[in-house]
């Protein structure tokens, strides 16, 4: 009798290490992640009562997560959860529950903040179960110490020339944009006077910044890396011609320099 209550137990045990180890089927997997872009969306804008349509009834703490959400966006003057990328790492046919490893990026900033703080790379494991209706989410447990603090005056810091560099081109004031140009900045001098040339081609230049992204801080942090988005507007001198570049994006290279102060080091046009 306790050899085939034994084996029952051996059989169970293996059939689920077996189907925790399945692999999502893809279609399901597009399914799967559509759910959590949908919750990095609403938790963007502090949706919760949208968000709360794709929560589990059963997840743990349900109505304090909600909560502690909304208060962070009545709070924060900044806020912003962006996913650098999905792994799923268990699927169970029998339960119809997934696991998935989230890296994401967080950014809030406090009305008291010079800039917002940065968790970048942090992660956290995202349970998902697949309901008549589809797929919902059944917890979300963040990874402790994961992902790396990047404080807000170091932020303001790098953010600081990518900001006087806007303000140079707008009032094409060529000194501006000298001192935020890092001197070993390759074809340095090219890119001065390509700036000086522009500055007489065209009466109105407008660089719109519609976004950016901090996306990496050296260990030194004497380094760092910016995604920008903008739109760019111009008008020529000459016949008074407008153009304009929209949905534009650039990945801008920075370094501390010897006085203490970043500069761009890369990645300008």
């Amino acid at each position: 009798m306790m050899n085939k209550i034994s084996r029952l137990f051996f059989t169970i045990l293996v059939s689920s290490l077996f189907f925790t180890a399945c692999s999502l089927p893809e279609e399901e997997k597009k399914d799967a992640v559509k759910i959590l872009e949908i919750r990095e969306g609403l938790s963007n804008k502090g949706l919760t009562n949208k968000l709360s349509v794709i929560m589990t009834d059963s997840f743990p703490n349900r109505k304090e997560y909600l909560d502690q959400l909304k208060y962070r966006h009545f709070y924060f003057t900044e806020y912003d959860y962006s996913i650098n990328s999905i792994n799923f790492t268990s699927y169970n046919p029998l339960t119809k529950k997934a696991s998935a490893l989230v890296d994401f990026d967080l950014l809030f900033k406090t009305p008291e903040d010079p800039a917002a703080t940065m968790l970048l790379g942090r992660l956290e494991k995202v349970t998902l179960v697949k309901e008549k209706i589809g797929w919902k989410i059944d917890n979300i447990e963040e990874i402790k110490d994961s992902g790396r603090k990047i404080a807000p005056q170091l932020v303001y810091d790098i953010f600081h020339p990518l900001d006087t560099r806007k303000t140079a081109l707008s009032n094409k004031d060529f000194q501006l944009f000298e001192s935020v140009i890092h001197k070993d900045f390759s074809a340095r001098e090219e890119l001065l006077s390509d700036f000086k040339e522009n500055a007489e081609v065209f009466s109105d230049i407008n660089y719109a910044l519609k976004g950016r992204k901090l996306l990496s801080v050296s260990t030194d942090e004497k380094n760092a890396e910016v995604i920008q988005y903008f739109d760019l507007a111009f008008k020529t001198k000459e016949g008074g011609v407008s153009e304009k570049l929209e949905n534009q994006q650039e990945v801008i290279s920075l370094k501390k320099a010897d006085d203490g102060n970043w500069k761009i080091i890369g990645g300008l046009k």
